[in-house]
């Protein structure tokens, strides 16, 4: 083996395993995406009657309604929707097709555990009131990373490193070792 291919077998493995990690940015990674912590999911409800079903989504104070017919899946555009979340009341305003807004108050926007819901609809001449409850669970708060490095790609510039400084070793010590055929 002459040094030059130990040095471009060095020089190749190094770029092999420094080029994929530099030059992959957000998005462009080959591995599985990282699963979503638990906590990044919006509160939520999904309410049923034999007419309707109504679901509820809470980002902040707005908690925004999609409601649709139970029999064929198409959006209700002209009801009129009056929740009851706990103790507090509360009006939902349409904002576009199929789909209803309300402002929360602090203490609902926030609030966590279970939450009896009773929401009371109006649509031409039906009448209908949907039952449930609302299951909201707390922030976890241990700080997971959605971005977060797998582990083994924090190791691979240090596996890489190792293995360039054990060929240029072994590159030296062939180096230094007497040609074949010469003289003793």
């Amino acid at each position: 083996m002459n040094f030059r291919f130990l040095a471009g077998t060095a020089l190749a493995l190094a770029a092999a395993a420094f080029l994929p990690t530099a030059l992959a940015d957000e998005g462009h990674s080959h591995d599985a995406a990282p699963a979503a912590p638990a906590a990044a999911a919006l509160p939520r409800f999904a309410l049923e009657s034999g007419a309707f079903e109504l679901v509820g989504v809470r980002q902040g104070h707005e908690l925004t309604l999609y409601l649709d017919r139970h029999a064929d899946n198409q959006p209700v555009n002209d009801a009129r929707i009056a929740l009851r979340i706990g103790e507090k009341d509360f009006v939902a305003e349409p904002h576009g097709e199929g789909t209803y807004e309300a402002e929360l108050d602090e203490a609902t926007a926030e609030a966590t555990g279970e939450l009896p819901l009773l929401a009371r609809l109006s649509v031409g001449d039906t009448r209908d009131e949907l039952h449930g409850e609302w299951h909201i669970e707390a922030a976890d708060g241990h700080g997971h990373d959605a971005d977060a490095t797998p582990a083994w790609r924090h190791l691979l510039p240090w596996g890489a490193t190792a293995l360039v400084v054990l060929l240029a070793a072994a590159a030296w010590l062939l180096r230094r070792r007497p040609a074949h055929g010469a003289a003793a």
